[in-house]
């Protein structure tokens, strides 16, 4: 029972995380043109429709982190997918996009991923299963890692990265930051003494700035994509890596796991990444930019032959004695 309470939680917690990731990514769209900055962060905490998509998103959080203490990261972090369509809904009434057949057509198959997905992680894992102390160590030197790769490369090779790089490496942050907050949980309600007596404060050290470092990246990509897209991406990735080292490392498998179940799992993932492909290539906006930059390469001139300069110059003679110009004689 406490499972489909976690779904239920979740399911609120997606509609306050896809209202503030619209409202935060439509902000940043407007201070930030393609390339977020320090100086932009400074405008974006004067903006309330941005701080509103904060406080939304904090909400969000919240009810994922109370539903991670009812149910196992497979079972929370999947039903993330309903924010794709939410958001999607709310990007386009903002912007006056039309939604055009295959953007529904892919927030169909990420839904309908999703919700497969789910249906089989119920039932194939056990949240009581007990977390051994190598499975979290485990997980956060592999977390630590990963900041340091992602947040390096950021820092040298900002300029040339593209928004796809920065969405990836939120998602799976986001996804290693999900596990340690269930590990947390795990420890403070399984403990003898005060709650906090058992807390791992490295992990929760490590998911902070993991989770400080993912949230920079989403603000970035929004500057360089639609919300929509950027959720889209999130909501794929972050539950995927979830679901791999709750299954792989932390052992979340139940006994109903099987591996028919695990390829229906499997299709099931492969199913919503096809439809965040899709989504990808035939978003309103997507095509909108599409069009606006055919629109200018068809108004600048096409190149043509160079215009003929003018004739040069012969060079001046220099200056003959006065006993050789013509017409003097000695």
């Amino acid at each position: 029972m406490s499972q489909w309470l976690a779904v239920v939680l979740a399911l609120l917690s997606a509609v306050c995380l896809a209202t503030g990731t619209q409202q935060q990514g439509s902000a940043v769209a407007d201070v930030a043109h393609g390339r977020l900055g320090l100086r932009s962060i400074g405008v974006l905490l004067r903006r309330p429709r941005w701080l509103l998509g904060l406080g939304l998103l904090g909400a969000g959080t919240a009810l994922n982190v109370t539903a991670l203490g009812l149910a196992t990261v497979t079972v929370v972090q999947p039903i993330g997918v309903v924010a794709l369509v939410i958001t999607t809904l709310l990007h386009a009434r903002h912007r006056r996009l039309r939604i055009n057949r295959r953007t529904w057509t892919a927030i169909g198959l990420c839904t309908a991923g999703g919700a497969v997905f789910v249906t089989c992680a119920v039932a194939a894992t056990d949240p009581a299963q007990g977390i051994s102390q190598w499975a979290e160590h485990t997980v956060v030197v592999m977390l630590v890692v990963l900041t340091c790769v992602l947040g390096v490369s950021a820092a040298m090779f900002g300029r040339s990265l593209g928004g796809t790089f920065y969405v990836v490496g939120a998602g799976i942050l986001y996804g290693f930051v999900a596990v340690l907050v269930r590990l947390t949980l795990i420890r403070i309600q399984g403990s003898a003494g005060t709650p906090l007596d058992d807390v791992n404060w490295l992990a929760v050290a490590t998911a902070v700035v993991a989770a400080v470092l993912g949230g920079w990246f989403v603000q970035t990509a929004f500057a360089a994509g639609p919300p929509d897209l950027v959720i889209a991406g999130l909501t794929v990735i972050d539950p995927m890596v979830g679901v791999l080292l709750g299954l792989l490392v932390l052992g979340e498998a139940a006994p109903g796991f099987s591996v028919p179940v695990g390829i229906l799992m499997a299709g099931a993932g492969a199913v919503a990444i096809v439809g965040v492909a899709v989504l990808s290539q035939h978003h309103p906006e997507v095509l909108e930019r599409r069009a606006e930059l055919a629109r200018r390469d068809a108004a600048q001139p096409a190149p043509g032959p160079a215009a003929p300069g003018p004739p040069a110059a012969h060079p001046a003679a220099p200056d003959r004695p006065a006993h050789d110009r013509p017409g003097r004689h000695a």
